[in-house]
């Protein structure tokens, strides 16, 4: 018995470690995005920053949930992964087209820079190409092929800090910054799909209305779910940047940048957890229990610990990696800092939740957390800046952590 359980545990840990590579390759973006608070001004940052934090809900839009079913559903039946592939990226084309749609009429709206609208429309079109890869990233999931995805994920972020960084130091500004990401990810998006027809034997988009209301249904929940995650996770930048100066919202998003670090290790764990958990919630649902509480445990105190440590570095963090030109990001950080644990525990708990079929559940829950949190910006940044946004997000990240446990734990209890 003993030698069955350690065998059964080595995918996980096989896994587990290449999901490890694929969240230290975050790191390289990391860089990238610190070249580029040295290279532009605190304004031009705070722009470029405005442009990828709304072009990152914006994406979500184009995804609406299909990552994370192909995930879960390939999982659960490798053996129809490429005909369900072909079938999600036929469908994905109709929503591409809805998220540029939207970006091509809320920019305006938000910011009259006519410069920075441009700026948008070019990050936008980054996103459509990302939106597909994370599609393929999520086949790689659900077949347990963590080695090919962190293959992926590596290349795609060093291609984008060479190209990057060369046309910023080429002096290209924000438009070359764009440019690069562009560039870069149609590179990559050809190179995958060139792998996956190797893998697959075919990744032509399929179109079938009846298996597409099918996905659709499944995917929706999920979808509303990933939009209102990465509203709540972006949505202070994008009010900073309507309310303040660019500066602040560069300043902020310094701040975000240190901050959103620390999460690399509990989405690590949650991308391996996922699958993991789909497995088990059909087949074994008492080993569920148990590693989902082993990891929720050491995940909550590894955010303890980790916060405690960048509430004391904050200073010294982020001048090294910024500048003395963001001495004003400090204050943020030390309030995210402090709520660290409430986002770890969050990064797994969405894991448990995705699982267990909590679709529903699980976007009410991320809403209510939504919706707190722009009623606090809101409420906070006229007064208080952006400290003010840093404790908004603190108190968000709080009441989602809390309504989430319960649903979860409710779940769990209620299928055992």
């Amino acid at each position: 018995m003993t030698q069955v359980s350690w065998r059964s545990r080595i995918p996980f840990l096989v896994n587990t470690g290449y999901a490890t590579v694929t969240a230290a390759s975050a790191g390289i973006l990391l860089v990238l995005l610190l070249v580029a608070g040295r290279l532009l001004s605190a304004s031009d940052y705070g722009r470029f920053s405005f442009a990828l934090s709304l072009t990152t809900i914006v994406e979500t839009i184009m995804d609406v949930g299909l990552g994370h079913v192909t995930v879960r559903e390939v999982a659960r039946q490798k053996a129809s992964a490429d005909r369900l592939f072909r079938h999600v990226l036929g469908l994905k084309i109709m929503w591409v087209a809805i998220g540029l749609a939207l970006l091509l009429i809320v920019t305006p709206i938000l910011r009259q820079d006519r410069e920075l609208i441009r700026l948008c429309y070019l990050m936008g079109i980054s996103s459509a190409v990302r939106s597909y890869l994370l599609t393929a990233r999520g086949l790689l999931q659900g077949l347990d092929r963590f080695d090919l995805e962190a293959l992926i994920v590596v290349a795609d972020r060093l291609l984008l800090l060479v190209a990057g960084s060369a046309a910023m130091t080429g002096g290209y500004g924000l438009f070359g910054l764009a440019a690069a990401f562009v560039v870069a990810r149609l590179t990559m998006l050809v190179s995958v799909f060139w792998l996956l027809h190797a893998f697959l034997g075919g990744v032509r988009p399929t179109f079938d209305r009846s298996t597409w209301r099918d996905l659709q249904s499944a995917a929706l929940p999920l979808g509303f779910f990933m939009i209102a995650l990465n509203m709540y996770s972006y949505i202070d930048t994008v009010i900073l940047g309507v309310m303040r100066s660019d500066a602040e919202t560069g300043w902020y998003a310094a701040s975000y940048r240190v901050y959103e670090g620390l999460t690399y290790l509990p989405s690590m764990l949650a991308s391996v957890l996922t699958p993991r958990l789909s497995y088990l919630f059909v087949h074994e649902r008492a080993a569920l229990r148990s590693l989902l509480a082993r990891v929720l445990g050491g995940t909550l105190a590894l955010g303890f610990v980790l916060g405690a440590i960048t509430f004391w570095a904050a200073s010294p963090i982020l001048l090294t990696l910024f500048g003395d030109a963001y001495a004003q990001a400090v204050p943020p950080l030390r309030i995210l800092a402090g709520g660290a644990v409430f986002v770890f525990g969050t990064w797994i708990l969405h894991a448990a939740a995705i699982a267990t079929n909590l679709d529903r559940r699980l976007l009410v829950t991320t809403a209510v957390g939504l919706t707190a949190n722009v009623l606090l910006n809101i409420a906070f940044i006229p007064r208080w800046g952006i400290s003010g946004a840093a404790w908004a997000t603190v108190v968000a990240e709080a009441l989602t952590v809390t309504l989430l446990f319960a649903q979860v734990r409710r779940r769990i209890r209620a299928a055992a």
